[in-house]
């Protein structure tokens, strides 16, 4: 947490550049005082950057930090700002911002509480020991195990009828029946983090493939009739992290590959891709001619699906087939 004087600093440079009451609680929020972010201006706007702030406001802050270079750093006298004991609004700002962060942070614990059971309320459900998700024809469920778990400690068992998943030599974290039976031979899982077993097990159609109420017997049921097909929960999400998954994008064909699109084709194509990818902004994407090791050029689209699918698969791990 910074200081009274960091605080002050920080909110005299952010209210100078018009910056939203949000982004400078995000600054407060990171510990990002006035000193940090100076030092580099491309460390400061990588930081400003996980800490939430926009395009927009980061480029404020850009010109804030430069401004502050050339008329407080830079001066024969650098300006030191400090907070006396009879400076009234200075303590009365700095207390009301520490208030507030108190606040945004009960905030985000509300939220993150939220999130877990929202992660998992279509088509599944949170449970004690797990959280559960389905498909018509797939079942995915995820628990937490100790931090620091390794793959080689993992015990994944899965048969046509029943679970057990754990550690190792331990007591197992989930075991039980299914509550119809599966295709064990293709169940696999995935180690997240060294804390997180993901598994995926395809359910097993005799006569025809039906919706799940629970995914073992004995423990609280969903309602099978708001199940809809597509609208299962990705349990691969992680905390606070949304994870995006691309198979391939897009774009209007044309029939010269050489012809670059006019506006209206261009923003026709943006806007088709939004809808697809809302996580993404468009000025977190920018690509530029590669050649190939053949000499040929790799299309925009190309280096596109290599970029999302790269920041898709990052610290995923692989997938385990289940003993």
């Amino acid at each position: 947490m910074l200081d009274a004087r960091e605080i002050f600093e920080l909110r005299q440079l952010c209210t100078a550049a018009s910056m939203t009451q949000e982004s400078l609680g995000s600054l407060l929020d990171a510990s990002l005082s006035v000193p940090v972010l100076v030092r580099s201006e491309a460390a400061a706007m990588a930081a400003a950057k996980r800490a939430g702030l926009g395009m927009e406001e980061r480029g404020k802050l850009r010109d804030a930090l430069r401004r502050h270079k050339e008329e407080v750093l830079s001066a024969e006298e650098p300006r030191i700002v400090e907070i006396d004991d009879d400076d009234a609004e200075a303590h009365h700002i700095v207390a009301a911002q520490q208030q507030l962060a108190v606040l945004r942070s009960v905030k985000r614990a509300e939220q993150a509480e939220a999130a877990k059971g929202e992660e998992v309320i279509r088509n599944g459900a949170v449970c004690d020991r797990y959280r559960w998700t389905q498909e018509l024809g797939e079942l995915t469920f995820a628990l937490e195990l100790p931090p620091g778990t390794a793959k080689r400690d993992v015990a994944c068992r899965v048969t046509s009828g029943t679970v057990s998943c754990g550690v190792r030599g331990e007591a197992p974290l989930v075991s039980g029946e299914f509550y119809a039976r599966v295709r064990a031979d293709e169940a696999m899982w995935q180690l997240q983090d060294n804390h997180r077993l993901v598994v995926s097990v395809p359910k097993l159609a005799l006569d025809r493939l039906q919706w799940w109420p629970c995914l073992l017997r004995g423990d609280s049921e969903i309602s099978t009739d708001t199940c809809e097909e597509g609208q299962a929960s990705n349990l691969l999400y992680r905390t606070a992290e949304r994870r995006l998954h691309v198979q391939k994008v897009e774009l209007p064909e044309s029939s010269d590959p050489g012809r670059k699109y006019n506006p209206k084709e261009a923003e026709a194509a943006w806007k088709e891709f939004f809808a697809k990818f809302p996580d993404l902004k468009a000025w977190e994407l920018s690509f530029s001619p590669k050649t190939r090791a053949d000499g040929s050029v790799e299309s925009v689209e190309d280096q596109l699906v290599d970029t999302l699918s790269k920041a898709m698969s990052k610290d995923e791990g692989g997938w385990e087939k289940a003993a």
